[in-house]
């Protein structure tokens, strides 16, 4: 697996957290990784947010059940997730430039991770040399 390319479209932790497992596996294997952030995911990566349990389209218990893990040490937080991913190097996460003007979400409310914003058609070059391609 050389290239894994993600579009991260929800920022329910759950789901950003399946993101990340997948990207880390992918780096710890050798491989490449970028993560392309729009709309929910976006709102996910501003400073403040990134660690909130918040979870889309579940019942409370399962909120619940991730704050209890989170505090237990048992999950790590997406902060942690991405400094694993950091550490294995050809890691990269892109900020929609579309949902940063939808939302309304300027460069310097993203956390530092963030590496650069770019638009759909920049990120499909990036799509057409990958060997698996996700919409999580």
């Amino acid at each position: 697996m050389n290239r894994c390319c993600i579009f991260l479209h929800s920022g329910s932790f759950d789901r950003v957290y399946q993101a990340m497992s997948i990207t880390n596996v992918v780096l710890a294997k050798g491989g490449e990784a970028h993560i392309f952030l729009s709309y929910g995911a976006l709102k996910r990566f501003v400073k403040g947010n990134v660690d909130k349990a918040a979870i889309e389209g579940e019942p409370a218990s399962f909120k619940e059940e991730f704050e209890k893990n989170l505090k237990r040490g048992t999950l790590d937080p997406i902060s942690e997730m991405v400094n694993i991913a950091r550490r294995f190097g050809k890691f990269k996460l892109y900020a929609c430039t579309a949902s940063m003007a939808v939302l309304n979400i300027t460069r310097d409310e993203l956390i530092e991770d963030v590496d650069s914003s770019m638009g759909l058609v920049t990120f499909m070059d990036l799509v057409r040399d990958a060997n698996l391609v996700l919409y999580i």
